[in-house]
């Protein structure tokens, strides 16, 4: 989903730094289903095979994976709509000890590439992440969204959050995005529950005027180029966002609910969001006491990278 990496690409910010917004850890009723976040980016690579498959070992509830189409129109996971130069790594060659790093800021878009050629190329998970130190470095291909669905048979009960990285520079349009993804899932056939994120009403229309899905608007929106969470907070923080306005602005997106980053979530301002009939999520805590605390707020869904961690997994 988008996100902010705290470290790598955000500030550690938290509630004491934002108490203006009103994001105090006030008990209230809630039973949110945890998601691990990219499928547990805390303890494996982001969106790779290894959390996935260790999320369904683990019997995490449910798992959410970023997707990206390829030149030839098929769904892999990928947080970013390029390939990122921190994380991944060109192909060890036959004579190489050492994988060779991407050109530092490059940024080619994963719809330049076919998926034979990511394949080929590319791996990634292998060079670990800054933000996640204490995660398993594993380098592996690209992890296609068909392999997610096979890897899902026989896991009936856990629900997929998809969070779709359409991007006007870079990725196809919200409707291709909305026929390949759709497509895929309901030829796969499977019981499971899944909902589709995003940080623009476009692609979350796009969807629903193709099928009756739950959707939920990603909010704020951080650019491609923010490279900080405090430009992206500071930009939406500029204005009073309260209860009727985050209820407007899920609404103008033509969202079932909206899943709002931790630093500036208010309780009770979620709490009328959700009493106004729409989904409420907070993104992405990962300490043990914001977990402890958040599971006790009026919450549908509580996306965090330690899954583990949470008291109301």
């Amino acid at each position: 989903m988008t996100t902010t990496r705290w470290n790598r690409r955000g500030g550690a910010l938290t509630c004491a730094l934002l108490l203006a917004t009103g994001c105090g850890l006030v008990d209230a009723p809630g039973e949110p289903r945890v998601v691990a976040h990219r499928s547990g980016a805390g303890n494996y690579p982001e969106n790779s095979r290894s959390a996935v498959i260790a999320a369904l070992h683990e019997g995490y509830p449910a798992i959410e994976v970023d997707v990206v189409l390829t030149k030839d129109r098929v769904p892999i996971l990928s947080h970013d709509a390029w390939i990122d130069a921190e994380l991944c790594t060109y192909t060890l060659g036959p004579d190489e000890q050492e994988p060779r790093r991407l050109p530092e800021g490059s940024r080619l878009p994963i719809k330049d590439f076919t998926l034979a050629e990511l394949q080929r190329d590319y791996r990634c998970g292998g060079v670990g992440d800054p933000a996640m130190l204490g995660a398993f470095k594993v380098a592996d291909r690209y992890f296609t969204f068909d392999e997610m669905l096979s890897a899902l048979k026989g896991h009936p009960d856990m629900v997929v959050q998809l969070d779709i990285k359409e991007h006007p520079e870079y990725t196809e349009s919200p409707e291709v995005f909305a026929e390949e993804i759709l497509g895929r899932w309901n030829a796969a056939a499977l019981p499971n529950r899944f909902f589709v994120t995003s940080t623009r009403g476009e692609l979350l229309k796009a969807f629903q005027a193709r099928q009756d899905v739950e959707t939920l608007l990603i909010w704020p929106a951080f650019g491609a180029d923010d490279n900080t969470t405090l430009v992206g907070l500071l930009n939406e923080l500029k204005r009073t966002v309260g209860a009727q306005q985050l209820i407007q602005i899920t609404r103008d997106a033509g969202a079932d609910g909206i899943a709002v980053a931790y630093p500036v979530a208010d309780r009770a301002a979620l709490e009328a969001v959700r009493k106004a009939g729409l989904k409420t999520a907070v993104w992405t805590p990962n300490t043990k006491a914001q977990l402890e605390a958040y599971c006790r707020w009026p919450l549908d869904y509580l996306i965090t990278d330690y899954v583990e961690r949470a008291p109301c997994r």
